[in-house]
């Protein structure tokens, strides 16, 4: 089961958004929990509350706040995203496959970014596992590099 740490942005659509492309796993037992991590934004408050996520408050950097929300996550692996860049359809393949035969290796997921996406692609998140969760907060692109992490296409 996987814990996201989710980071809270003004942007309420794309929050929202992220979240409803989460919904799906919620329901087929992959995603165990939703943790939004937010500095006061408005609004996001009530949009935990209405979708039964889990609010983390905090005013530090970004690498503070995903610590902080990893900090609370309860299931075995977190993964960590932010309201932008929206997953897409088919980002769960790629996970799930890396969950059953990964063998505990840190991964991050990627996706095609545009006209030059096989030299840069676009970062969405960090898996790693909850116990092997590093000290000292990261963010995303220092956790990739710090955890050797694997990259998961999609």
């Amino acid at each position: 089961m996987i814990s996201v740490v989710l980071v809270a942005s003004e942007d309420l659509p794309g929050l929202a958004a992220q979240m409803a492309m989460l919904v799906p796993a919620a329901v087929d037992g992959l995603v165990k929990e939703v943790i939004l991590v937010g500095s006061g934004e408005p609004g996001v408050e009530a949009l935990a509350e209405d979708s039964g996520a889990r609010l983390v408050t905090t005013s530090d950097d970004i690498g503070a706040r995903l610590s902080a929300g990893a900090a609370v996550a309860r299931g075995d692996w977190i993964l960590t995203l932010r309201s932008a860049p929206a997953l897409r359809e088919g980002w769960r393949e790629p996970i799930e496959k890396h969950l059953a035969g990964g063998a505990g290796a840190p991964a991050c997921l990627t996706a095609p970014g545009g006209l030059l996406s096989k030299l840069s692609p676009r970062l969405h998140g960090v898996l790693v596992r909850r116990l092997e969760w590093p000290t000292g907060g990261r963010d995303e692109k220092a956790l990739v590099k710090a955890l050797k992490a694997k990259r998961l296409d999609y």
